[in-house]
Formats: C-alpha cells, structure tokens, sequence
C-alpha cells in the first residue's frame, strides 16, 4: 500500500470512527431518576429529569426538593413564548449530552449519569469555562433554579423569612 493511499484510508476511517462514536455518545440515554409528579407544561419527563438532577446540585439548602424546583421553573416555562422553551429545552439537552462533555470536558458519560462529585464537577467547568454560551447557561440553570427554590413559601422558615408584609385592609 502507497503512503497516499495509507493516508487516505487512515483518514476516512478515523473520520467514520469518530462520528460513529460521536453519534453513539450524542444518543447515550439520560438516567432519569426524578420524575414529575404533576402534569407538565412546558418539559417533557427527560428535560425533567436532566433539571432535576441539576437543581440537586445547584441548590444545597435545607429541605431542598429537585422535583418541586423543576416543577416550578416548569411552571414558569409554560407561560413564556415558544422560542424561549424550545431555547430551555436545549440548553437542557446540551447539558446532558455526553458528546458535548467529551468534546468540552473530557467526560464520557451524560451529566445524570455521572456521580454527585462529578456532576460539581461539570458545574465548575461550565462556570469558569472560556464560552460566554457555556457560562450564561450555566447561570441561567443556577439561577432559575435557586429562584424557583426561595419562591416557594416551604423554604421561607429556613432563611427566617417571614414573607411578604400585610397590608391592612388586604384579604390574607
């Protein structure tokens, strides 16, 4: 075999292997282990799961539940315009995509896949990361989520507040 037909061949096949692994890790299925307890409006049960296992990570408070925060950013989703859940839902996707983490950080696995540690782990990368998308995605799953968290009135007593003022004259 000529050196230009080696380098062709060799060439070709790495190109085949690389999008056939590609494809295949880009495909991996999430671990969905939070599931919703209520109808949805705007995820369907995998975006779910993938915010989920976000807010696991994102909000550490105490009494904390990834379900009810993904239902509450869920909620909020529903009443916005299309455009911005379609952009929600693959921000979500890209996220988990275990392609995206090889390619960015070295992972192999998607992000509901990984182990509590590692999942950190990947906020961090996304956090500091050199990609202004990267890390505006990074804050706008953070912040959702942590809003979606103090929105909610259960989690008023950890932070000793004792919610909106009364007006008086005003039905409570």
């Amino acid at each position: 075999m000529k050196r230009r037909s080696f380098l062709k061949r060799g060439l070709l096949g790495g190109f085949l292997l690389a999008t056939a692994g590609g494809l295949g890790l880009g495909l991996w299925p999430s671990l969905i282990e939070r599931k919703p307890r209520r109808p949805l409006k705007c995820l369907d049960e995998r975006h779910f799961g993938i915010l989920a296992a976000i807010a696991a990570r994102t909000v550490q408070a105490p009494g904390a539940d990834p379900i009810e925060i993904a239902h509450a950013v869920d909620e909020t989703f529903g009443l916005g315009v299309p455009e911005a859940q379609h952009d929600f839902r693959q921000l979500l996707l890209l996220f988990e995509n275990a392609l995206a983490g090889l390619v960015f950080d070295g992972r192999w696995k998607p992000f509901t896949r990984l182990s509590p540690e590692a999942q950190d782990a990947v906020l961090v990368s996304w956090r500091e990361s050199k990609l202004v998308v990267r890390r505006g995605g990074y804050h706008v799953l953070r912040k959702l989520t942590l809003a979606a968290h103090y929105a909610n009135p259960a989690s008023w007593p950890t932070v000793s507040y004792p919610g909106p003022p009364q007006i008086s004259g005003q039905p409570t």
